[in-house]
């Protein structure tokens, strides 16, 4: 039994401990609220259009991830998330439509150099890793419901019945308006390693103008499974 393990050890060992790379999935969830909002325009002869939208929180997030770490001195990674949230919008001017359930969530890419702080060793089982990095992100963005969109969707006329609007044409309005932007991130955290299995533990911190509605910068807590390679 005990030279069958060590066998066993030394086939997988070289694929783990000595990996150059590896690839999984990842889910997170981001640290932000994005508060209720209420939006009103006259239209005269002392009658209003009236947006309001819900507030929502915490984000969830899913993707995948690669990383490379056979290069001297520093880690390349990429990973792909989709992000989602929740929330309600209505809208009167006075005809009232809603309340309507939508997303909001983006498609973003994160490119980042990484560098290992400090590693610790279990002999033969395992290896952890405390790492910290930073690098460049993308993000495509389905925008949060304003007034002044719907008074585009209304074509230039909020005082339009609104209630010949449907579900359909409005996600279509907001598919065709997404937003794109970038920026920046740096995040730090620990990368633990079992034979081939590769977990990351992570804070990361975004900046990107238009991603979050107010906001320009958030941060996310990030857990990743992989297989080491």
């Amino acid at each position: 039994m005990k030279k069958f393990l060590i066998g066993i050890m030394i086939v997988v060992l070289p694929t783990s401990i000595f990996g150059i790379g590896g690839i999984g999935l990842q889910i997170g969830q981001g640290s932000v609220t994005i508060g209720a909002t209420e939006d009103a325009r006259a239209l005269g002869l002392g009658i209003t259009a009236n947006m309001t939208t819900t507030e929502f929180s915490n984000p969830l997030s899913v993707g995948l991830h690669v990383y490379i770490d056979a290069i001297p001195f520093i880690d390349l990674e990429a990973d792909i998330n989709l992000v989602w949230q929740k929330y309600e919008f209505g809208f009167n001017n006075p005809a009232e439509i809603g309340p309507y359930e939508f997303v909001w969530g983006s498609a973003s890419t994160y490119f980042t150099v990484r560098k290992k702080i400090l590693g610790l060793g279990i002999p033969f089982l395992a290896k952890a890793n405390l790492f910290y990095g930073g690098g460049y992100n993308q993000h495509m963005v389905t925008p949060l419901m304003t007034i002044d969109l719907m008074e585009e969707m209304m074509g230039g006329d909020l005082g339009a019945d609104p209630t010949n609007i449907t579900d359909k044409e409005l996600i279509d309005f907001l598919d065709n308006n997404k937003l794109e932007t970038s920026g920046f991130h740096i995040q730090a955290g620990l990368q633990f390693k079992v034979l081939i299995l590769d977990t990351f533990l992570f804070y990361r911190h975004t900046f990107a103008e238009d991603l979050i509605p107010g906001e320009k910068a958030f941060g996310s807590i990030n857990l990743r499974i992989g297989y080491g390679i």
